[in-house]
């Protein structure tokens, strides 16, 4: 299989977006069973899917049911396919990419070219020994959430000390439950403020 012979597939419902790549079958099979595109509209929006052949700005988009929308394009080549992965084409902070909805000779085809779907893969940082330094990154994270979750969880502790541990986790992480911050770290979430720091370190170099 080719890159060019990929579909890139974004799912946006109620401001959540699930990526995917599909070869045409498995594209057209997801559009009438999930999408509820009639047949006159999935012709039509064959039609358009045909034409981001070749290019790389213009894709498809369908809005075929409330708040939900589909975006699909021909993968132009490999460096379209890896920002994809990365979500440069998303809008929604909080996308995802589903490997269940992928077809599996696309799979097959990353694998073969080395390309992880992991958006937390190295290629997003650019200085050698960055995912170490981003191991670290997380493990202060962790460290200083689980710091503040036993204080708040400690029976020996007074009810303001509890309360400012609980506002502290909201205020760093956005949360106060370990499985929803364990889930945060491990899909990239507070990634952003390592990079604002690596950022501001090779500013400081400068």
């Amino acid at each position: 299989m080719n890159i060019t012979d990929m579909i890139l597939v974004t799912e946006k419902h109620k401001g959540s977006e699930t990526n995917s790549i599909m070869d045409l079958l498995d594209f057209i099979d997801f559009a009438v069973k999930e999408s509820w595109l009639s047949l006159k509209e999935l012709a039509e929006d064959m039609e358009t899917l045909g034409r981001t052949c070749g290019g790389k700005e213009k894709w498809m988009e369908s809005c075929f049911a409330e708040n939900t929308t589909l975006f699909a394009r021909y993968c132009a080549d490999e460096k379209q396919l890896e920002a994809f992965l990365r979500g440069s084409y998303n809008t929604d902070k909080e996308w995802k990419f589903d490997e269940q909805r992928c077809s599996e000779n696309c799979l097959d085809c990353l694998k073969g070219l080395g390309i992880s779907t992991d958006k937390r893969s190295e290629q997003e940082y650019e200085m050698p020994g960055q995912m170490k330094k981003l191991d670290e990154h997380r493990s202060r994270l962790q460290n200083q959430f689980n710091l503040f979750y036993t204080l708040s969880q400690n029976a020996l502790a007074t009810d303001s000390i509890k309360s400012e541990a609980v506002k502290a986790m909201y205020e760093e992480f956005g949360t106060g439950r370990r499985e929803v911050f364990i889930n945060n770290l491990e899909n990239g979430k507070y990634d952003p403020g390592f990079t604002h720091e690596a950022k501001q370190r090779k500013e400081r170099a400068i």
